[in-house]
């Protein structure tokens, strides 16, 4: 297996992010960037503890805010789905390929990007119960210790599968694999000996990302706030775009990747 060339996928993901702007740009806007502004501007508004909180109420608050955050953000999760899997169908198709045929083709694949989710969830749970909960279990310095331990090892096993699995999407799209098992190790078999360069791609990519998405994202609140009325409209419409974008670029890492491996690991040409 050929080793990953970094430079090669970013230069590719720029490559896609250029190609068919208007139709990506168009279902972009509508599944990544108004389901999160509508949420931004109808949905709860975070619960902020008063300066003389104590830890216990500042958790409390973070927990109520993720208690009501979480059905809209699961909604805007699937709709997000849907149109990723579009942008990818259209990035990855070999022939000509019209925004009514990739949405549609992602529609019938949501059973399947739902179905991953599930499984990675549910192995990303199973690692930390075996990894984390027996030092925690034990308990005192030694559990504390093993809890450490544990937790190195998590965070590690985590990054590594997120690099291994990370192809998952673009492999649905591209092949049409409803079998959610199927397309897991597809991913898991075209990133072989190159799952750490992998993630160091993503990984460097996402950092940057977040970076930006932090220092505008942090100066709109500072200039806006979040307070009901014009606050809240400009500072929900910098986040949305800000999320949607950094969509945008993590779908086009990740479908460069792809197409890199899949044309090196086999006789598929891309056009």
């Amino acid at each position: 297996m050929a080793k990953f060339d970094m430079g090669a996928a970013w230069e590719d993901s720029v490559v896609l992010l250029k190609s068919h702007i208007a139709l990506t740009g168009t279902i972009a806007a509508v599944f990544l960037f108004l389901p999160a502004l509508a949420v931004a501007w109808f949905g709860p508004t975070p619960i902020e503890p008063t300066s003389t909180a104590t830890f216990e109420q500042v958790m409390t608050a973070f927990r109520e805010s993720a208690r009501q955050s979480l059905p809209y953000q699961l909604l805007v999760s699937l709709v997000g789905a849907i149109g990723g899997i579009g942008i990818l169908r259209l990035w990855l198709a070999r022939t000509g390929t019209s925004v009514g045929d990739a949405l549609g083709f992602a529609l019938k694949m949501v059973p399947t990007v739902i179905a991953v989710q599930i499984l990675m969830a549910l192995a990303i749970a199973l690692m930390a119960l075996v990894l984390i909960v027996p030092g925690a279990a034990v308990g005192g310095a030694f559990g504390v210790l093993l809890v450490v331990i544990g937790l190195l090892f998590f965070i590690g096993l985590c990054a590594y599968l997120w690099a291994r699995f990370s192809t998952t999407s673009p492999v649905i799209a591209d092949r049409t694999l409803h079998n959610p098992i199927a397309a897991l190790k597809e991913s898991w078999a075209l990133t072989r000996d190159n799952g750490w360069r992998i993630f160091l791609f993503i990984f460097l990519v996402f950092v940057v990302i977040f970076i930006a998405a932090l220092l505008l994202g942090g100066a709109a609140y500072a200039v806006f706030g979040n307070t009901e009325g014009t606050g809240r409209i400009l500072s929900g419409l910098i986040e949305a775009g800000i999320g949607a974008l950094g969509s945008l670029v993590s779908l086009a890492i990740t479908a460069a990747t792809y197409r890199q491996l899949a044309v090196r690991g086999g006789t598929d040409v891309f056009n």
